[in-house]
């Protein structure tokens, strides 16, 4: 009997909330760059910063991370300037935080998703809880944030924007893969040069047992989608099909999409990341029911699936990098609360703790290279921060 798993808790509460900053490589709080460096009082300081991160690399070769404020339920981003072993963060706020008066305008910044235009353009994809809808955040080199609604689903109210995946088309302009928790379906929002607007772009089935005596599960598709855009144009969305408990990978042209089934070997397809290298596709995935990190490689319609890490709780909040033909995959132990990695060893991969004696690690973890080296952050679910470093 198949039965629908509930979604996974991110982390059970510390019993002591420790003030919460960004922190550099070496895993202290990093210098604020936005502050004089002899002011004493941290704007910052007690926010709990770093949680459904996401991180890509400036034009000048800078981390670049949007996150959720916890504490102001609003959306943050930073910039960060790497000196050795240290790291110094500009931050800015985007959206929600409260105004002059004090007044908080509501709950946004989740699902956070981030890419950057080869002209600086800065584009953020993310759900404003408070009003069920998928929003957007956008800056021009230099320039100002602006926001605005990218799509609220359909029905008779707004729950969608769950899982925002944002990627830029060969032109630049941003498409954007979210959740529609009312209707059930994976939906796709698109830019036209002014506005977004937005479409189903997947319809689950339901699952439909052998035998009369199970109940049937109603279609549920779309959650943790993940989108990735080819430098051709074609368009990959990786993602969750709760009814059938299986990875899934739509691929289209941006007008039509074809759907198919990448593994369905149990309970499969939780905290899936794309990467595209010489061809191929990588999907990396968790295996929920087997708790084990999993990776498909190959082309629409030919994937090869094979388990990587199989200990005790592993594989969610995978992020993978294709460097030089090399796949990075980094990932949570969820049994130790520490941030692991996967990296490429003489044809196979090696498994080794990036990081995690100190805190609870491996949320919602990222992966870039930066400058010819591999850097991963993720949030520290002790320190309330983003932890970011070399690995």
């Amino acid at each position: 009997m198949r039965i629908a798993p509930s979604p996974r808790l991110l982390a059970f509460a510390p019993a002591v909330a420790l003030a919460a900053a960004l922190v550099g490589c070496n895993h202290t709080k990093a210098t604020d760059a936005a502050t004089d460096s002899t002011a004493t009082v941290d704007p910052w300081a007690g926010h709990d910063m770093g949680s459904w991160l996401s991180m890509k690399v400036t034009s000048d070769a800078k981390p670049a991370i949007a996150y959720y404020d916890r504490t102001a339920d609003a959306l943050g981003y930073a910039v960060g300037t790497i000196s050795g072993a240290s790291v110094a963060w500009a931050r800015e706020d985007v959206d929600s935080y409260p105004d002059s008066n004090g007044l908080n305008p509501g709950d946004a910044g989740k699902y956070a998703s981030m890419a950057i235009a080869a002209d600086g353009t800065t584009w953020i994809a993310y759900q404003d809880t408070s009003n069920g809808t998928l929003k957007y955040a956008t800056k021009p080199s230099g320039g100002a944030w602006t926001t605005g609604i990218a799509d609220s689903g359909e029905g008779p109210h707004s729950d969608a924007g769950y899982w925002a995946s944002l990627a830029l088309d060969p032109s630049g302009n941003p498409v954007i893969s979210h959740y529609d928790a009312y209707k059930k379906d994976l939906r796709v929002a698109r830019w036209n040069g002014t506005a977004f607007s937005g479409s189903v772009a997947v319809t689950g089935t339901d699952y439909v047992p052998a035998d009369t005596a199970t109940t049937a599960i109603s279609a549920q598709v779309g959650e943790y989608s993940k989108l990735l855009i080819g430098a051709d144009g074609t368009e990959y969305l990786a993602f969750y099909d709760r009814a059938n408990t299986a990875l899934m990978l739509a691929s289209g042209n941006g007008t039509s999409w074809s759907t198919e089934t990448v593994d369905d070997s149990g309970d499969v397809g939780q905290w899936p990341d794309l990467a595209l290298d010489s061809g191929s596709l990588y999907i990396s995935y968790q295996d929920y029911g087997n708790q084990d990190l999993k990776l498909a490689k190959g082309t629409p319609g030919s994937f090869s699936v094979s388990t990587l890490d199989s200990g005790d709780m592993v594989g969610a909040d995978s992020a993978i990098l294709v460097n030089g033909g090399g796949v990075h995959i980094v990932y949570q132990d969820g049994e130790n609360n520490d941030i692991m990695q996967a990296k490429p060893s003489s044809g196979s991969f090696t498994y080794s703790k990036v990081s995690g004696d100190s805190g609870a690690l491996g949320f919602h973890n990222e992966i870039a290279s930066i400058g010819g080296t591999v850097y991963a952050a993720c949030y520290d679910y002790t320190s309330r921060a983003v932890w970011f470093g070399a690995i």
